[in-house]
This record gives C-alpha cells, sequence and structure tokens, in this order.
C-alpha cells in the first residue's frame, strides 16, 4: 500500500480483512542517466552472478541469517526464475574472507526502461565495508548495458540512507501487507 492510496482508512480495512503490515519501506528511484560516477565504476569488491540454480543455497543462506528469519519457497522461486527466464533476473553473491556474506538482485520487465533491485542483504559483520553499495554498483551497471533507464527499490531504513548517497530519490513510502487468515 502506498502512504497515498484510497480511502484514508485503506490501512485499517486491510487489517480487518485479516492482513497484517510489515515494517513501511522507501519506494526510491534513480535515473541511470544522472547516475555518481561511483556506481559507474569497475568493482573492486569480490562479487559474481549466480547462473546455476545450485548455488542457490547461499543466497537463502544469508538471507535467512540477515534477517534472522527463514525465507521458505525464496530459494525454489528463484530456481524456477532462472531456470525458466533468465533473462529476466540477475542474482550477484558477494564474497569475503572467503564465504558469501551478501547478496542482491535485479529484475527486468521486457519492453521497459525500468528495473527493480530486491534482496540487497549483507551479514551484520561485514557491513560498512562498501559491499552494499558494490552490490548496487553491478546491478546499476548490468542495468545500464541492458538498456534500463531507472532502478527502483524498496529500501528498508537501513538501506535508505546508502541509496540516497548513491543518487536514489525518495518517491513515497510503501507499506506491505501479508495475509494471515485463511
Amino acid at each position: 500500500m502506498f502512504d497515498h492510496d484510497t480511502p484514508a482508512d485503506l490501512k485499517q480495512r486491510l487489517i480487518a480483512h485479516g492482513f497484517e503490515p510489515d515494517e513501511p519501506e522507501a519506494l526510491m528511484a534513480l535515473d541511470l542517466e544522472e547516475a555518481p560516477a561511483r556506481l559507474l565504476q569497475p568493482v573492486s569488491a569480490d562479487i559474481l552472478r549466480i547462473t546455476d540454480p545450485a548455488q542457490l543455497s547461499l543466497v537463502a543462506a544469508v538471507q535467512a541469517q540477515v534477517w534472522e528469519k527463514p525465507t521458505p519457497g525464496l530459494e525454489d522461486e528463484l530456481a524456477q526464475t532462472l531456470r525458466t527466464h533468465p533473462d529476466l533476473m540477475s542474482i550477484f553473491q558477494a564474497y569475503a574472507d572467503d564465504k558469501p556474506v551478501a547478496n542482491a538482485r535485479i529484475c527486468y520487465h521486457p519492453g521497459r526502461r525500468f528495473a527493480d533491485l530486491w534482496g540487497g542483504s549483507t551479514l551484520p559483520a561485514y557491513r560498512g565495508r562498501g559491499i552494499y553499495t558494490a552490490l548496487v554498483a553491478v546491478r546499476a551497471q548490468e542495468a545500464r548495458t541492458r538498456g534500463v533507464r531507472f532502478l527502483t527499490v524498496d529500501a528498508s531504513p537501513m538501506s535508505r540512507p546508502i541509496l540516497q548517497k548513491l543518487g536514489f530519490r525518495h518517491l513515497v513510502y510503501t507499506t506491505p501487507f501479508v495475509w494471515t487468515k485463511r
């Protein structure tokens, strides 16, 4: 739900019908034609693009550790997309100290000049080292080579200041809702 969605009591209506609000996020966008130089320079971090679904257990493991909860279905969902539509998504895994410490993905929409950044997550012990920024740069560079002009992201409060420093602009707050009644 976007902050500007109507009716004004939409949040209360969703809750009354069995939806549970998650943490609000900031919808942000970057025009790659105005991207800062640091996003377009070669990345020195150890980042690999995952193309083999067998490697996705590393992605799920990092996500589960970062968010301190299991990620049921994530590995299967990503594997299905890699097998059936590999051109619609790129997944990147970052390494430090010879182990996976962060990952992120980008989703493409054929015929559109927008791509979406998802899942940018770094293990707490490796934050503050530029790994998240390197993952944003790798995805921005790939998007440019594919003719994408704009990147969008639903940013958590932790990611928002980093993305703002990288030229992303805040558009609106969103609140995801999860269906809880069956």
